[in-house]
């Protein structure tokens, strides 16, 4: 892999699913986006999205992000109540981002539709 230098953001999934078994014990919502970044390594799609983190929330991209950037992305967001939530930041706009917010045994179901969608793996 590629040495990353301060202003790249996004990381690998061996990374993504480190930083989520370490807070997988504080919620089930925690351990279902652990499940989901474990299913996105083992699917077709690994190597073409691009992860980050911001806070507990995960981001991903359909090509490598590096700091600042205005790129149209995926943020996924850990629910108190245990679901995930899905939107598509393409605007500043909230009101007009994409959203939707599954169970978090859902979750992978829901990212294929997303990609599905978008035509993100045509």
């Amino acid at each position: 892999m590629p040495d990353q230098d301060a202003t790249t953001m996004t990381r690998s999934w061996s990374d993504i699913e480190a930083r989520y078994r370490d807070t997988a014990a504080l919620g089930p919502a925690f351990r279902a986006m652990l499940q989901l970044v474990q299913d996105i390594q083992r699917s077709r799609f690994a190597g073409g999205l691009h992860p980050w983190t911001s806070m507990h929330d995960l981001c991903i991209a359909q090509q490598p992000v590096a700091y600042p950037h205005d790129l149209p992305h995926l943020r996924i967001a850990p629910q108190s109540d245990g679901r995930i939530e899905f939107c598509y930041v393409d605007t500043a706009v909230r009101e007009r981002q994409w959203h939707r917010i599954v169970a978090g045994d859902g979750a992978f179901d829901r990212l294929e539709r997303f990609l599905e969608q978008l035509r993100w793996f045509c």
